[in-house]
């Protein structure tokens, strides 16, 4: 089990933590916080406002992970907060017992605290973490799915032939216009997306324009009828308005699914890194199918991330900070929160309503 995916897993449950360490844990005050001396891998304080700077490893058995790790703790009784500050190795219990006994000697001879965990414990803590963040939220969503669209204003472009020849009823044919064809694979992702988004719905074969769909074009963008790249054009506040009504209506189609999953990631991250690379880190590529229940390779889990975290932005729900490194960092907006909490309300009563119990009335 990688590092990071044990660091996740021990700072998500402080409880299990805390009893490890020895130490009575009020807060984290830090994570991969970076210093002149090294990047300390999490600050904890105690309940006296105590701070314990911690150096987790998992097995120790190689020389030079061995020597990394004193050097790394060493360097660490040069970063001081608070005046009750020390400083501790966090290792798996499965380390050779000759190889503790000189983490041991080490630790007398540098006045380092020493304290050990079970990574048979930690890895099936991880798969509970896993299954507790998804079931806390009520009803069990399905899994997200990876689509080439990567901004909602591309509905622009499948629905202005409505908007062009006046009509809410088109043909698959109509629909398609500014495409190269009803059957390429782009139209089929637009439509996609102009379904799951219920601006249009699918009757014989013939599109219908609903509701959602005939305010979303009473708000195109004034210059629609001039643009050269229909895609381009950046929602209105008016078409935000629809779509945010059709991602809170209740009904989970594939792409609001998507959202859903998306602001569940930044919850568990803590929106400390969205990939703006393809190529990232292992650890991080497995913490996210893990939450997902996916299998997801590099590239996909970037794509499937860096456009859902776009339609977050286009709505309004999340901000983005980027950071000069291949992670950027994504926060909730107040908006954001409402809607994740609406979210999360809904799919509780639909648990709720599932599972309701007639015991009572027998």
């Amino acid at each position: 089990m990688h590092e990071s995916l044990v660091q996740w897993t021990l700072l998500n449950n402080l409880d299990f933590l805390s009893k490890n360490l020895n130490f009575k844990i009020a807060s984290k005050k830090a994570q991969e916080f970076s210093t002149d001396f090294g990047r300390v891998d999490f600050i904890l304080e105690g309940y006296q406002h105590n701070q314990l700077l911690v150096e987790l490893e998992t097995i120790l058995n190689e020389k030079n992970k061995l020597d990394y790790c004193f050097n790394q703790i060493l360097n660490y009784r040069n970063i001081r907060f608070v005046d009750e500050t020390e400083y501790c190795i966090l290792y798996a219990s499965e380390t050779n017992i000759r190889v503790k006994l000189i983490i041991d000697s080490f630790a007398r001879d540098n006045d380092i605290l020493v304290r050990s965990y079970s990574l048979n414990k930690v890895k099936s803590l991880y798969s509970s973490t896993i299954e507790k963040l998804s079931l806390s939220f009520g009803l069990a969503l399905p899994k997200p799915a990876n689509y080439t669209i990567c901004y909602l204003r591309w509905l622009n472009k499948i629905l202005k032939p409505y908007y062009d020849l006046d009509k809410d009823i088109l043909t698959k044919e109509q629909l398609a216009s500014y495409f190269n064809s009803a059957n390429s694979t782009n139209f089929r992702c637009y439509l996609k997306l102009a379904l799951d988004f219920e601006v249009i719905f699918k009757k014989d074969e013939i599109f219908l324009l609903t509701n959602y769909g005939k305010e979303y074009i009473d708000n195109f963008n004034l210059d629609i009828e001039h643009t050269t790249n229909l895609s381009a054009n950046d929602l209105t506040n008016g078409q935000k308005k629809v779509l945010l009504k059709v991602l809170t209506n209740s009904n989970w189609t594939p792409h609001k699914v998507n959202i859903y999953w998306f602001l569940r990631f930044i919850e568990v991250t803590g929106g400390e890194w969205l990939p703006n690379v393809k190529e990232f880190d292992k650890s991080k590529l497995e913490i996210a199918n893990g939450l997902f229940g996916v299998n997801y390779k590099n590239r996909t889990m970037y794509e499937f991330l860096n456009f859902a975290c776009n339609w977050c932005i286009e709505l309004g729900l999340v901000d983005k900070v980027k950071t000069g490194s291949k992670y950027d960092r994504i926060y909730l907006t107040p908006f954001g929160i409402e809607v994740n909490n609406i979210f999360s309300m809904d799919l509780q009563i639909k648990k709720s309503r599932m599972n309701l119990n007639f015991k009572y009335m027998e």
